[in-house]
């Protein structure tokens, strides 16, 4: 199992078309011996820029995406799933976090109601091998 999916943050890189990166703190959770996995709103930028673009790199951070000194960039790609694709990663997020990503849940669903925006509908899912 790679060892940073283990990590409660994980500032996760996905690249623009010109090649800027744009780094954001994530949960993350492991799915296999060689990906790992967070959910995402379909209509968020992250997924977009992953349509163009599967490269993305991992480090450790904090609820603010301040990266851990001397802790490596991790090199991999990544892919956006949606539908029943997605329930795996929800199953392992739940496995993770526990009632603290079923109370995200539930507050996401509530606030994208009110402000008519999707909620966590997609997932991406980072391959590592």
């Amino acid at each position: 199992m790679i060892s940073i999916a283990n990590e409660r943050y994980v500032l996760f890189t996905s690249f623009k078309r010109d090649g800027t990166g744009v780094g954001t703190a994530v949960w993350i959770a492991p799915l296999s011996a060689n990906s790992a996995c967070f959910t995402t709103g379909g209509d968020s930028a992250k997924v977009k820029r992953l349509r163009n673009n599967p490269r993305v790199t991992l480090q450790v951070c904090d609820i603010k995406g301040r990266t851990k000194p001397g802790t490596p960039v991790i090199e991999a790609t990544a892919r956006v799933v949606t539908g029943d694709d997605c329930e795996p990663v929800n199953a392992a997020m739940r496995k993770k976090y526990a009632i603290q990503f079923r109370l995200l849940t539930w507050s996401s669903a509530i606030t994208s109601r009110l402000r008519r925006q999707s909620v966590a509908d997609a997932a991406v899912i980072i391959d590592f091998g």
